[in-house]
């Protein structure tokens, strides 16, 4: 990871964004976190700010879900890698992400550390 990596975190739930989006949010250590309440506005924050290094989404939201913002992504930020989270990873779920790109994809339930410990290795992947 070379200087500050900036994430995009992309939820309905305003609790979990706001709290994840804090314990994140460490520039000691290079991170500086954006967020987004959906897929819509999400993409708003990727036009306008395109060195976004990481998104992190929820799957389930309002106005356009996580599976049509990664297609967005793949199609028009393509050097943009992503996180998909989900209430309940399926075997249906897992298919459709594959079938969008070769995301990583994480329960909400696994917790906070170990959603840090996957973004941090998913950001100094080469």
């Amino acid at each position: 990871m070379h200087g500050q990596s900036k994430i995009l975190l992309v939820d309905d739930d305003e609790t979990f964004l706001i709290s994840l989006s804090e314990g994140l949010n460490e520039p000691e250590a290079g991170l500086k976190v954006l967020t987004a309440g959906n897929g819509r506005q999400a993409l708003e924050v990727l036009g306008s700010r395109p060195e976004i290094d990481l998104l992190v989404t929820d799957l389930r939201m309002p106005e356009m879900n996580g599976f049509d913002l990664l297609a967005s992504l793949k199609k028009d930020f393509p050097a943009t890698r992503a996180i998909a989270l989900t209430a309940l990873l399926t075997p249906e779920v897992e298919e459709r992400l594959k079938a969008i790109g070769d995301y990583v994809c994480i329960e909400k339930s696994a917790g906070f550390g170990e959603l840090r410990r996957v973004i941090m290795c998913e950001l100094r992947r080469p």
